[in-house]
């Protein structure tokens, strides 16, 4: 009972932050600089006062703010987010379209820095102030502090030009086509289909801008993971059961691990969600037909629906992961629960 009540407060949190999201994403996308007017139609259109008008009455910009607002939040409601002034389709088609591609770059880099970061972390504070643990600790930083289209860069022009390791920019290679869409993620789907070397195929392509991608995360996990086990380690009850004789590895994996990985359930979250938002520069860069470069074309063309939806999905992202977060922590820390 004291968990179901836990988690309807959480799901309470998340309709109220969703609805100030909303407001607010509103309120600055009307802030921002240019006219769709003027960024879609050509010169020749902008000259005939006509045309001018029915293309702002078609999509509610000759309406006052408010209004706007108001029919922006009950169309809401309806799941409704407007018409791309841009392809001229439902922005929610749109985003249905782009968003299994950035699902399934997203879910494997943060895998990627999941898997490495905790590993990278256990050994830098096992062999803590070692030659071993500089190293760990210096990649986790570069990680940290490279900038992400230059890092994409670099794996594009060594990995793929000069090395030939790995394909370049899409989903597929040319030989293929698009698997039949099931899932929208192409390695489920090709493995669906039958066709391990599609699915092959199209795990390949995921490597270079996942690693691009987990860079960062992964980097945060390193260091996070490292902190909290060398403050776990020097609690009364490692060393009480190090008095007892248990192997270092034991002790880790059995006694000091699980606690030391729950702050890092933060990090990884908050990771996933940065990571589901879209990195624009680098879904660009990898030619990613995902929301990141749905976000960048949109922007160019002030396709402010668009840009509203890819907003609202974005802080939809970190507000659903932040609460699986806080329910996992509830699960895992009674303690939670209380607060």
């Amino acid at each position: 009972m004291e968990q179901l009540k836990f988690i309807g407060k959480r799901l309470a949190y998340l309709a109220v932050m969703l609805f100030g999201v909303a407001t607010l994403v509103f309120i600055l996308t009307k802030l921002i600089p240019g006219d769709p007017t003027v960024a879609n139609l050509s010169q020749r259109a902008l000259s005939d006062p006509e045309i001018v008008a029915a293309y702002r009455a078609k999509y509610g910009l000759d309406q006052p703010i408010f209004v706007q607002y108001v029919l922006y939040m009950k169309n809401l409601l309806k799941f409704d987010l407007g018409t791309s002034i841009r392809t001229s389709k439902p922005v929610l088609s749109e985003l249905a379209r782009c968003y299994p591609a950035t699902i399934e770059l997203a879910l494997f880099a943060i895998l990627i820095a999941a898997v490495f970061g905790i590993l990278f972390g256990v050994i830098s504070a096992i062999r803590r102030n070692s030659i071993l643990d500089q190293a760990v600790r210096a990649v986790s930083v570069t990680g940290v502090s490279i900038p992400s289209f230059w890092f994409a860069l670099l794996v594009l022009y060594f990995f793929y030009y000069k090395l030939h390791l790995f394909p370049g920019p899409g989903r597929l290679s040319n030989s293929f086509s698009a698997p039949a869409s099931v899932t929208g993620l192409y390695v489920l789907d090709s493995l669906l289909e039958g066709n391990i070397p599609k699915a092959l195929d199209a795990l390949s392509h995921l490597i270079l801008p996942g690693t691009v991608l987990a860079a960062f995360t992964m980097g945060l996990i390193t260091r996070t993971t490292r902190s909290n086990l060398l403050d776990v380690m020097s609690m009364d009850y490692i060393r009480t059961a190090r008095a007892k004789g248990i192997s270092q590895v034991g002790l880790i994996l059995k006694h000091a691990l699980g606690n030391a990985l729950i702050p890092v359930l933060t990090v990884i979250g908050l990771g996933l969600g940065n990571l589901l938002g879209g990195m624009v520069l680098v879904e660009t860069i990898f030619n990613w037909p995902g929301v990141g470069q749905f976000a960048y074309e949109s922007v160019l063309s002030a396709d402010f629906p668009a840009i509203i939806g890819v907003a609202l999905l974005i802080a939809l992202n970190y507000m659903i992961i932040n609460t699986v977060v806080d329910i996992l922590y509830g699960v895992i820390d009674p303690r939670v629960r209380c607060q």
